[in-house]
């Protein structure tokens, strides 16, 4: 008995299996045909005889069904299949649009491989920036927290002083002190007029003889003014004193002994308020000015004393003076003498 092959999937099959076409005796599967089995068919006709019948959209219509010539839609599906579909099509073409389709097809496998390569090459450079983005924001942090540690030191050693701190400013005193100890045989005097043929030894003796105070040539080791020189040292014409101007320098006189000094000081604070014209320096062309007579400090110290008798004018302190190169303040009488060595001691008594 020759084999027989089903006209749709082109695969052998029995008699039993298939049924034939009433008309061109065509073998065919019933699962190809979509005839279900058990069913006995007298009169049937293949999908070939019957494409030219007119459709009426009917249920009985021939489908191929889910296998298509025998094949699953797995199997069509599958790049064999899908290869041979494509064959056959471009084979079913004329060779020069076979040859573009092959052309384009190369090119768009080309660009596809490129698009992989670059989507690729991204992924790994935006894993790296991503790497790279944490190690800065770790390093970040690590910065942060170190300026907050050096901020937070820094408040400390603003509220605290430090040892160093504390041993230059002790050095500073002390050396301070030493040189308050080389002026304590001075007096500055303020307030005596100025000119260029003056005699300042004159002038002290003058000086302390209006005060009562005896000094001979032999107890004054030397005299000077100090100051700016460009103060005015010219005599006024008459109508055109300016007391701004003609202000003089203080006079700084040495004594050889302290004791000489501290005489002179005493019996100033006595006649506490004398002016120049009891001196003998007055005129119709310059008026009278007071004469004052302290110690002379160092530096540190008459900034010192200005700042304490600024503060006690503000607070109503009624004592601010001066004794042996050193600063005292009292409040009023009775109250408990306060020594002023720096200007934190200002704040802190008159505060």
């Amino acid at each position: 008995m020759p084999s027989i092959r089903c006209g749709g999937c082109a695969k052998f099959l029995s008699p039993a299996e298939g049924v034939k076409c009433s008309i061109c005796n065509a073998a065919y599967h019933r699962s190809c045909v979509g005839l279900p089995r058990g069913t006995s068919i007298t009169s049937w006709r293949c999908p070939e005889c019957t494409k030219n019948d007119r459709r009426d959209n009917k249920a009985e219509t021939p489908v191929r069904g889910r296998a298509d010539m025998g094949h699953s839609s797995d199997d069509l599906m599958s790049p064999g299949t899908v290869g041979h579909a494509e064959n056959d099509m471009v084979a079913s073409l004329s060779p020069a649009v076979a040859t573009e389709l092959r052309r384009f097809k190369e090119e768009l496998c080309a660009e596809f491989r490129l698009m992989r390569h670059e989507v690729l090459q991204l992924r790994t450079e935006m894993a790296e920036l991503k790497d790279s983005l944490k190690g800065c924001a770790e390093h970040m942090n690590s910065l942060e927290a170190r300026v907050d540690a050096l901020e937070h030191k820094l408040s400390e050693k603003a509220s605290d002083k430090s040892p160093l701190e504390g041993v230059v400013a002790e050095l500073k005193s002390q050396l301070n002190e030493r040189d308050q100890e080389l002026l304590l045989n001075d007096v500055e005097v303020t307030g005596i007029p100025e000119s260029q043929e003056e005699s300042t030894l004159h002038l002290v003796k003058v000086l302390s003889n209006k005060l009562g105070v005896a000094i001979d040539e032999k107890d004054i080791v030397h005299v000077e003014r100090i100051g700016s020189t460009r103060r005015n040292r010219e005599e006024p014409s008459e109508g055109t004193f300016n007391p701004a101007a003609q202000r003089p320098r203080s006079l700084v006189v040495r004594f050889a002994r302290r004791a000489t000094r501290d005489a002179l000081l005493r019996e100033a604070r006595v006649r506490r308020g004398f002016n120049t014209s009891e001196l003998g320096f007055g005129g119709p062309s310059r008026p009278a000015h007071r004469v004052y007579i302290n110690e002379r400090l160092t530096r540190t110290n008459r900034h010192i004393f200005y700042k304490a008798r600024q503060a006690g004018s503000t607070h109503n302190w009624r004592y601010v003076w001066t004794k042996g190169g050193r600063v005292f303040a009292r409040k009023e009488d009775g109250r408990k003498v306060e020594r002023i060595t720096c200007e934190d001691d200002i704040s802190r008594i008159f505060g």
